[in-house]
């Protein structure tokens, strides 16, 4: 932990306290970590209160450390990067911290490298932004399913964070099963668990009449996990969904109606 990082909250604010950070200041805080210049020197310098120095600095880790290092320790871990890495792009990191980080054209990297099968590592430096944010980015963009669509199509680091992400999930899908209640059938309730997401569509569509209008029967897919009461659940009607896959049975194990 950093030895000079308390601030005397007794002593009027510094000048810039609060102010925007200039590329001129960030350069200048680099250039004092690499030459070993103290926190309390570098906050003078600069005219801010440590502990905005040490934000600041938490500011230029990569995305996977900023989650883990304590702010006060922020300017200790930035100074090694620094020294055992001359290449190390701090400032990459602020860009990744701000809004300006997806735009349309980095989007449009992103898309294009969806659809061509781009290697996710040549995304991590054309973007630049850590794998699992671009994960999260396809996502949202209506791409990838999940994290799992993602390492399946572009890739991934072994053993870095979206490996381990994808190993929980398969290790949480290993663990559970989807329960599909249907309402509004003639016969009554229906309610079956499945395997996976898909079986237990593909089981609500195979129940299900083709002319049953469109919102008379609805369904429930829940996802269960031994010892977790709570997980993903959904709500559909039949025209939600496309017509059934071919197998022999989609492994639907019956449960009586209502409970009894």
């Amino acid at each position: 932990m950093s030895t000079n990082s308390q601030d005397t909250t007794s002593e009027p604010a510094p000048q810039r306290a609060g102010a925007t950070w200039s590329a001129q200041d960030s350069s200048t805080l680099l250039d004092g970590l690499r030459n070993g210049v103290p926190l309390d020197d570098l906050a003078e310098t600069l005219q801010r209160r440590v502990s905005a120095v040490q934000a600041r600095c938490k500011k230029m880790l990569p995305p996977e450390l900023q989650t883990t290092v304590l702010r006060a320790d922020a300017d200790v871990v930035l100074r090694g990067l620094l020294a055992s890495d001359p290449d190390f792009d701090a400032e990459a990191n602020l860009d990744h911290n701000t809004a300006r980080r997806w735009n349309p054209e980095r989007d449009e990297i992103l898309t294009q490298g969806w659809k061509d099968r781009r290697p996710l590592a040549e995304l991590v430096d054309a973007v630049p932004a850590s794998e699992i944010d671009i994960a999260g980015r396809l996502i949202r963009l209506g791409l990838a399913a999940d994290s799992l669509a993602v390492a399946e199509r572009l890739g991934y680091e072994p053993g870095g964070t979206l490996d381990l992400r994808c190993r929980m999930m398969r290790d949480r899908a290993a663990a559970s099963v989807w329960v599909l209640v249907v309402d509004g059938l003639p016969e009554g309730r229906h309610v079956s668990l499945h395997p996976g997401r898909g079986d237990a569509h593909d089981h609500f569509i195979a129940i299900t009449p083709a002319s049953t209008p469109a919102d008379a029967v609805v369904a429930t897919v829940a996802e269960r996990v031994l010892g977790s009461p709570r997980g993903p659940v959904e709500t559909l009607h039949r025209h939600d969904l496309p017509a059934p896959s071919p197998s022999g049975g989609d492994g639907a194990g019956e449960v009586p109606r209502d409970g009894t």
